[in-house]
């Protein structure tokens, strides 16, 4: 090799975006947090277009992780485990399949890596240089993939470019980038938004108001709308602003703000002595999990595990129990899952007398089967709050979700503890659901991430 190649190549190994895309190819965390670390104290322009290109590819690059340890599943399933004619024979076949385990270990860990690879690559916006907001703000503008311009709206936000964000705000007209867009920095312009028909830009316009003492009397109001979740988040951004803590029901806060509104408008409100409504506050709940929703679907274990001790009949109890305590109106699915997936309805149906007969034959119907395709039952239920691929919501879509199993996931496209749970939470970002999970017969690490991830509660019976 000359030494003009020689030192062209040390040039491009030197390159911290060249070194970024080997990581991401490579699925190196380390290489990958030490390029980007390298990036950051160069150009803030040059850093911030490299991050954005890094992303897509870090993206495309899961997913062909993905089918790789999909594949090498496969490859385990079908590997000859029939008994040898003779110890030679037995030992080899023996070997073949530690060799197919061994590949779907290295296989999962190496997917398990570049989902750290690309949250690191996320983390990095936050240190950007501000020479790098107007390259963020021009491409959050022209690019045509939705999830690159939540990821820059967010980036923005931790950039704190308030202007630009304020720009975004005012022209965007896709839900799942406005509500990107809100959430990302405090901003008063929340407080247009509090009745947007889509509930996810609602709960980002909370999210905007959350240090907005001016708001506090349209979160009120806005509090009236038939949404449970709302206004459980609304009474959290009530409390964080005035430092009272109510139940999230809109006749305590109205009350409140009635007797209250004079004080705290002059400076003068101590909530020490705020004059408060008393009486309980409503909710509902599955399995002793709070359901702080009015918008749920419901994902149910019916794997054959789930025949002991009589799981799958006392889940089937509760779960028309807990339908006939909510409200009509109310927005339901239901989901049962073991080898294959069985819908209720192909999206969220109005609770009303005609389908709460429906769901309980329905619930009745479904039976036991093998295997336990939690990932598979997932997707489905991400589905019913839009399509995490292309960025469209569902404008009557629910807004959480509650995953009930007994086991560890078997089969499906993704069955490790880790990988699912960092997926699915990757997959649900944008469209914002809360995960609620419970494990009936032990701690499970997959329904226990998929909690914390989202913003959900876990509990394990």
């Amino acid at each position: 090799m000359s030494i003009t190649a020689v030192a062209l190549v040390l040039l491009l190994q030197s390159d911290p975006q060249n070194r970024l895309n080997e990581a991401i190819r490579e699925s190196n965390v380390e290489a990958a947090q030490k390029a980007l670390a390298d990036l950051v104290q160069g150009e803030g322009p040059r850093a911030a277009r490299a991050v954005m290109a890094a992303l897509p590819r870090a993206r495309e690059r899961l997913n062909v992780l993905i089918s790789i340890t999909q594949r090498a599943r496969e490859n385990y399933a079908s590997a000859d485990t029939s008994f040898g004619f003779n110890i030679n024979e037995e030992v080899v076949k023996q070997r073949a399949l530690e060799k197919a385990a061994a590949r779907v270990r290295e296989a999962s860990l190496r997917a398990m890596e570049g989902e750290k690879v690309y949250q690191s690559i996320l983390d990095i916006f936050a240190f950007l240089k501000p020479e790098a907001i107007p390259v963020m703000a021009g491409e959050a503008e022209r690019t045509a993939l939705w999830p690159l311009k939540a990821e820059i709206l967010e980036g923005l936000g931790a950039l704190g470019a308030k202007s630009e964000l304020a720009v975004v705000i005012d022209r965007e007209s896709s839900p799942a980038a406005l509500a990107a867009a809100l959430a990302a920095a405090p901003t008063e312009v929340g407080v247009k938004y509090l009745s947007h028909p889509q509930w996810q830009v609602r709960h980002a316009a909370l999210d905007a108001l959350r240090r907005s003492r001016g708001s506090v009397g349209a979160i009120v109001d806005a509090m009236g709308q038939n949404d449970v979740r709302f206004r459980r988040s609304a009474a959290a951004t009530l409390f964080r602003i005035t430092n009272t803590e109510l139940p999230p029901q809109p006749e305590f806060w109205r009350d409140w703000w009635k007797a209250n509104r004079e004080d705290f408008e002059a400076g003068n409100y101590n909530s020490r002595d705020a004059r408060r409504p008393e009486g309980p506050g409503r909710t509902w709940a599955f399995y002793d999990v709070p359901v702080h929703s009015s918008r749920v679907c419901f994902v149910i274990d019916r794997s054959r595990s789930m025949k002991e001790q009589d799981r799958f009949d006392h889940a089937r109890r509760e779960l028309k129990r807990l339908l006939e305590s909510m409200p009509d109106g109310s927005l339901v699915n239901v989901i049962f899952f073991g080898w294959t997936t069985s819908c209720f309805a192909k999206s969220p149906k109005v609770l009303d007398a005609t389908s709460r007969k429906e769901l309980e034959v329905f619930i009745d119907r479904c039976g036991l089967e093998s295997g336990t395709d939690l990932y598979g039952a997932l997707e489905k239920a991400l589905a019913n709050i839009g399509n995490p691929d292309t960025g469209r919501l569902l404008e009557d879509g629910v807004d959480t979700i509650v995953v009930l199993s007994d086991g560890q996931a078997t089969v499906g496209k993704i069955i490790d503890d880790d990988l699912l749970a960092w997926v699915v939470a990757r997959r649900a970002r944008y469209l914002r659901p809360v995960i609620n999970t419970i494990s009936l017969s032990s701690d499970s690490k997959t329904l226990r991430l998929l909690a914390e991830k989202t913003g959900g509660e876990y509990r394990a019976k």
